[in-house]
């Protein structure tokens, strides 16, 4: 459905761009109170141990020194540092400052100091007598029999939370099917790396309110868990977001703040904690690292009759968001097969704890996933493009185990455009096969939501027009990079028919925004677009009132201007006549919306890489993605989105993983020598595609994008290499199994 848009579906350069490019944008570092103290959380050694005892003595002895908060000054209340909305799948385990630290980087105590320097050198001071334990890392040690229990209280075996999903017999498919391949695929802990540190400034020092600004996705649910810690309601709470510098997930929980309540609360002066590059990788959150067996059967004419997937998360020593991590894998497999059994299990151990991180629960099974049907697509003798059409579900149908029905989809489309896009570079650069190197492509679909699947997502707004027609948008979803108050304001713009420039957006402040659950589950375009497009519907509806009670006649609003009887206004007329006429008024929208769904967008990648055959080394040439994200309502973001999610997806699929070392049983993956992510050089040439298609759910037809587009990338690689390389891949990242070539183009 082509529909003609006067704001939407049009590139407007993003609101903060020129702040952002001329360094004028405000990030919570660059924030500085008056008379504010630096801090830093001193963190656990040791991935399993406990605390015997804390020798503060040369410490205060350092110049700049002003106390510290110890375990034994702030409550010993468990909690969930989750930013989702509160649920019975938000296990509570977590203490602001332990003397039992469950991974290196726990929350042992916090120093505060009048400069960063005396604060740093304070902690060195520092001394802590440790009795260290034996950690166990991996779900295998977490699960074998007699293991230590690491959250006694929340489970007996190490298994926090258990997911089942069934559609029609698993077993009955199996025995139906004339082909069956079954592997285990193992993906490892990967870190969000986000270019700001995580960072946070809090003010308790009256002892009565308190302001904390951070780089928050979801400021909200953080003054909800801050309201719980400290017995203060949410009205004394306010909760600030400046400008962020990447989210992906890992400012979906708490992390400093509430150690940095408490010890502004202590000092009674303002604090700041900001996170060193090593603290970022061993002491916020990391995904999931995941085994997955998939059994999977199909027909001699490719009809896939049964899937069953055993699907174990690697979760740490905190519950966090682990069984809504779970949960969302279970409902995220497109293909409308009859025989359908999902059989998760989410583990505690003493590896980095995880958290959210785009493609929330997706990212692995997708990839075990697509390869396994990549492979048997071969074992077929089909093209593994037509075998995923001939499997997909369609409009009108659900995905296994789901009782949503799909309500859009442009999967056909996104073929089309890859395979165009494929055939066009084929022109130029011709596949190469030769003694030294080989070249092949591969293929995966991908989908993901348009909030959370669970359907908890709530957003609302509100639109204040002023007497001269320009309006000030207030939403409490945070823009973390993405572009969502440009998106935002286009749909007010679309809806209110002004120009783009007349919208001012404030954002993120709980204390003058309206509530929304927060920046996750890919929700701001549909979830937050929905409130935007209804706070606009309501202006007009409230224009449209006070010119009626003026006119004493019905009033239409047709192409961006108001007819009352013989006046035909534009909407700046109409403001002024509403603002100044002796029976007018103020003129304020606002609407809000609580997912009635979160309809899947799709995609399709295919990436050309290369093999070495001499070197067992690979290269990416080329990385498709054509996504169906219903309207696009800012079409350059969506490719920007795509771009960032293909990035993203490169480093997890080549080089980088949260490892540990075995010698001194912590993470080696401090900086960025040891965790490498993805440099200009590596990556292959992007090519960013998207669908015409129409989401009947979403504010002018929209689907989400942020987390979609980096699902399908891993198994898009995994496929081409093994096509090339003639080797299977069971195992993340590739650079464990073979050389990893920049990119020559």
């Amino acid at each position: 459905m082509t529909k003609v848009f006067k704001t939407v579906k049009h590139s407007p350069v993003r609101l903060e761009a020129a702040d952002k490019l001329s360094g004028k944008a405000v990030y919570t570092d660059d924030i500085s109170l008056p008379n504010m103290a630096y801090a830093k959380v001193i963190r656990s050694e040791y991935a399993n141990a406990l605390v015997l005892a804390i020798d503060l003595k040369e410490a205060e002895k350092v110049p700049g020194y002003i106390a510290a908060l110890l375990p034994d000054e702030v409550p010993q209340t468990l909690y969930n540092c989750s930013g989702n909305p509160p649920s019975a799948l938000l296990l509570k385990d977590e203490k602001i400052l332990t003397m039992q630290p469950k991974c290196a980087g726990d929350r042992i105590l916090c120093i505060a100091a009048n400069s960063p320097e005396a604060c740093e050198a304070a902690c060195r001071a520092v001394k802590i007598e440790y009795q260290e334990k034996k950690p166990l890392f991996s779900i295998d040690e977490a699960l074998k029999e007699g293991a230590e229990t690491i959250e006694p209280h929340l489970s007996e075996d190490n298994v926090i939370w258990k997911r089942e999903v069934t559609e029609g017999c698993v077993e009955d498919g199996f025995l139906e099917s004339d082909i069956i391949l079954e592997e285990t695929f193992n993906i490892p802990p990967m870190q969000h790396t986000a270019i700001e540190p995580t960072c946070c400034i809090c003010d308790f020092s009256s002892g009565k309110e308190i302001t904390i600004w951070s780089n928050s996705q979801t400021i909200f649910q953080e003054r909800r868990i801050i309201s719980e810690l400290c017995g203060l309601r949410e009205n004394k709470i306010r909760i600030i977001k400046p400008a962020v510098g990447g989210g992906f997930g890992a400012r979906q929980q708490l992390h400093s703040q509430p150690a940095a309540v408490f010890l502004s609360k202590k000092i009674k002066r303002p604090v700041k904690i900001l996170n060193t590059r090593e603290e970022e990788l061993t002491a916020t959150v990391v995904r999931h690292g995941a085994r997955a067996r998939v059994r999977i059967g199909a027909g001699a004419d490719g009809e896939i009759k049964a899937f069953y997937a055993d699907y174990k998360l690697n979760t740490g020593p905190y519950t966090t968001h682990g069984p809504t991590v779970l949960c969302a894998g279970a409902r995220k497999f497109q293909y409308g097969i009859k025989n359908y059994f999902f059989d998760g299990r989410c583990v505690l151990t003493n590896h980095a704890t995880a958290g959210a991180f785009r493609g929330y629960g997706n990212m692995q099974l997708a990839f075990a996933r697509e390869v396994i049907i990549d492979r048997l697509a071969q074992k077929l003798d089909m093209d593994p493009i037509e075998l995923r059409l001939k499997n997909h579900v369609r409009v009108g149908g659900h995905f296994p185990g789901s009782e949503l029905t799909l309500t859009s989809c442009e999967i056909e489309q996104c073929v089309k455009l890859c395979l165009d896009k494929k055939n066009e570079i084929e022109k130029n650069e011709a596949t190469i096969e030769n003694d030294d190197i080989k070249q092949a492509w591969g293929v995966a679909f991908a989908c993901h939501g348009s909030g959370p699947s669970s359907k908890e997502g709530l957003s609302s707004a509100v639109i204040i027009m002023n007497d001269d027609g320009s309006a000030e948008l207030q939403v409490g979803s945070s823009d973390i990079g993405q572009g969502s108050e440009t998106m935002l304001a286009q749909i007010a713009a679309e809806t209110l028919d002004i120009p783009l420039e007349d919208i001012t957006v404030t954002a993120a402040d709980t204390k003058f925004t309206p509530y929304d659950t927060g920046t996750f589950g890919s929700s701001q375009t549909f979830i937050c677009g929905n409130a935007v497009l209804r706070a606009g519907q309501d202006l007009i509806a409230t224009i449209q009132e006070r010119l009626s009670r003026i006119s004493n006649a019905p009033v239409l609003f047709e192409e961006g201007r108001f007819i009352a009887g013989e006046k035909n206004l534009s909407v700046k007329e109409a403001a002024k006549e509403v603002f100044f006429n002796q029976r007018g008024g103020t003129i304020i929208g606002r609407g809000d919306y609580k997912a009635a769904a979160c309809p899947n967008p799709f995609s399709v990648c295919m990436v050309k890489a290369e093999y070495h055959k001499k070197l067992n080394a690979i290269r990416l040439l080329h990385l498709i993605e054509a996504v169906d994200v219903g309207t696009p309502i800012n079409p350059l973001t969506v490719e920007g989105q795509i771009e960032g999610g293909a990035a993203q997806g490169v480093g997890y699929t080549l080089t980088e993983q949260i490892q540990i070392n075995n010698f001194a049983k912590k993470p080696m993956s401090t900086d960025l020598l040891h965790y490498k992510i993805p440099l200009m050089a590596d990556m292959p040439r992007i090519h960013a595609l998207i669908a015409e298609g129409w989401e009947p759910d979403g504010p002018y037809g929209a689907k989400s994008v942020g987390e979609l587009s980096t699902v399908p990338i891993a198994p898009a690689i995994v496929n081409a290499v093994r096509r090339a390389s003639g080797q299977e891949v069971t195992n993340l990242p590739l650079c464990e199994q073979f050389i990893v070539l920049p990119n020559k183009i």
